[in-house]
């Protein structure tokens, strides 16, 4: 019994050899796919991030499946001729969904299948339009972009993704980067005396509002100090013509006699108008004394 329980763990030990002889195994990285190339065939799920076993024939092609960037050096002609050096960077990625495709129809050197000879031809095509200072200076952006999509339209269903396209350097002959730098100088102290000029424009324009201002003010004043005294002087003179249509005898003696009762209430020594006639002085009553017959005398 137990030669039979030995021989058989010794069968099942030789089975597991034979069949780990029989298996490779492939290491997925963080970030990558594996495409399984088997004699039958490539399989048609990717292997993802870990460690696989695989048949001792089959063979595993890795695949980055994060971005990628790869910087190339073109030579270009720019739109009258002149040879332009341009330091450019494309940035991509690959599908994730559509790796075992990639494999089947490009294989893992798609870059230089594809992408290179492509970035190539746009940034040749696009280039071919514009002058050399404006590749240098004023139209980088807009050339990258034209250049992003040409390739983008050229690689759609190929399985890739492209981000970006970047030009880090423009290399132009001596003589006409310096002619290019003069000329951009001179456009940067024109726009500088552009600006001074338009500040000091706006400068005394703020002046001639100032002294609209201060005249407006004294303007306003002067006309208010006219209405002022207009007004004044057209209610003292319609007062007067109140008082001159209100004024009779009666109402002249009403207030010549009232004047005269007040004088006479006056502790001190008063001028009396009596029925128009001239002023006499009035005694004060208090130092008037009697004659020899008791009356009073005034005088």
């Amino acid at each position: 019994m137990k030669t039979t329980t030995r021989f058989g763990a010794l069968l099942l030990l030789l089975s597991a050899a034979a069949v780990s002889a029989g298996c490779n195994y492939a290491q997925i990285g963080d970030g990558e796919l594996g495409v399984v190339r088997t004699p039958a065939g490539v399989s048609p799920t990717p292997l993802q991030t870990g460690d696989w076993q695989i048949g001792h024939s089959d063979s595993v092609t890795l695949y980055d499946a994060r971005s990628e960037q790869r910087d190339e050096h073109l030579e270009v002609l720019a739109a009258n001729g002149l040879k332009i050096g341009l330091d450019t960077s494309i940035r991509y990625h690959v599908r994730p969904d559509e790796i075992v495709a990639l494999d089947k129809e490009l294989g893992p050197n798609f870059y230089d299948t594809l992408l290179r000879p492509t970035l190539s031809s746009q940034a040749r095509r696009v280039a071919g339009r514009y002058q050399p200072e404006e590749i240098y200076s004023t139209q980088r952006e807009q050339i990258e972009k034209q250049i992003n999509e040409g390739i983008t339209k050229a690689v759609t269903g190929r399985h890739i993704d492209v981000e970006a396209v970047l030009i880090r350097n423009v290399q132009l002959p001596d003589a006409i980067q310096a002619a290019i730098n003069d000329k951009l100088q001179a456009e940067q102290a024109a726009l500088k005396m552009k600006f001074v000029i338009a500040q000091q424009q706006a400068d005394v324009q703020r002046q001639k509002i100032a002294a609209d201002g201060e005249a407006d003010a004294e303007r306003i004043k002067a006309q208010s100090l006219a209405d002022a005294k207009r007004i004044d002087a057209q209610a003292t003179a319609d007062s007067q013509k109140l008082l001159k249509a209100n004024l009779s005898n009666d109402v002249l003696r009403y207030y010549e006699i009232q004047s005269q009762t007040a004088l006479a209430n006056s502790p001190n020594a008063k001028l009396v108008f009596v029925n128009g006639a001239p002023p006499k002085t009035v005694l004060d009553m208090r130092n008037v004394g009697t004659d020899a017959k008791g009356a009073t005398n005034p005088y």
